[in-house]
C-alpha cells in the first residue's frame, strides 16, 4: 500500500538528521578521549631532498720560507750560522779561547779563511784590541793550520782558536776586559754578538790572534779544494 506524498516527507528529513547526529556523536567521543585534542594522525615526513655534493677542499699552498732566508731552519739566523765564544786560562800569562760557528740551517755552507771578530767591553762598546789572522805574534801561541775549504752540512760546526797574552784588567771598572765578541764566519756574512763564557777576554789593548777555521768534530770530512 503506497503512502500518500505528504507522509513520505518526514522520512526524507529524518535521514539527514540521523546522519548529522551520528557525526556529532563521533566528535563528542573524540573530545572525551582527548580533551586537548593533542592526538593527530601522523604527518608523513617529506621526502628527503638529496643534498648537494660537498665542494672539494681547495688545495693548501705550501708554507713560504722566511723572506730572504731560504736556507735557515726555524729559530736560526738568516745567515744559517749560530756563533758562540769561550775563553780558557793558561799558564804563564798565555790565554787561549775559541769561537764556534754552527750550521743551524738547512743548506750546505762553505767556509775558508779566518773569522771576522771585534772585541766589545762590558757595555758592548768596541775595544782598542788588534785582531790578527794567525798566531805568530802571540808568544807561545797555538799553531795555526792555515786556511782550507770547509764544507759544513746542516748540524756541523767549525771552530777557530783564539790566543792572546794577559792584559791588566781594572777590577773596579772592568776596563781591559772583553766581555762580548762580534763574530762573523767571513767578511760577507752578517756578524752576531755573543757573550764570551768563562770570564771573558782579558786582552785589553793587546793583540788577539786567531787560527783559520777547522772542523769542530772528531772525524772531519775530507777538505775540498
Amino acid at each position: 500500500m503506497r503512502l500518500p506524498r505528504r507522509a513520505r516527507l518526514p522520512l526524507l528529513v529524518l535521514v539527514p538528521a540521523l546522519a548529522l547526529s551520528g557525526c556529532g556523536l563521533a566528535a563528542e567521543l573524540e573530545r572525551e578521549a582527548d580533551p586537548a585534542r593533542t592526538s593527530r594522525p601522523p604527518t608523513p615526513d617529506p621526502s628527503p631532498t638529496p643534498s648537494a655534493p660537498e665542494a672539494e677542499a681547495a688545495p693548501t699552498a705550501p708554507e713560504a720560507p722566511p723572506a730572504g732566508d731560504p736556507g735557515a731552519a726555524e729559530g736560526c739566523p738568516a745567515s744559517g750560522f749560530r756563533a758562540l765564544a769561550g775563553a780558557t786560562d793558561a799558564a804563564m800569562g798565555l790565554r787561549v779561547g775559541k769561537v764556534i760557528v754552527h750550521n743551524c740551517g738547512t743548506k750546505t755552507l762553505k767556509l775558508k779563511g779566518y773569522p771576522v771578530l771585534q772585541v766589545l767591553d762590558t757595555e758592548r762598546e768596541p775595544m782598542e784590541t788588534e785582531v790578527v789572522e794567525g798566531t805568530r805574534r802571540i808568544s807561545m801561541g797555538p799553531e795555526d793550520p792555515g786556511p782550507g775549504l770547509l764544507v759544513l752540512e746542516p748540524g756541523m760546526s767549525a771552530r777557530s782558536t783564539l790566543a792572546w797574552r794577559y792584559w791588566a784588567v781594572d777590577p773596579h771598572t772592568g776596563s781591559g776586559l772583553g766581555a762580548y765578541l762580534r763574530v762573523a764566519p767571513d767578511k760577507e756574512t752578517e756578524p752576531q754578538t755573543v757573550e764570551v763564557a768563562d770570564g771573558g777576554l782579558d786582552v785589553g789593548e793587546g793583540v788577539l790572534g786567531t787560527t783559520a777555521w777547522q772542523y769542530d768534530i772528531s772525524e772531519a770530512p775530507p777538505e775540498r779544494s
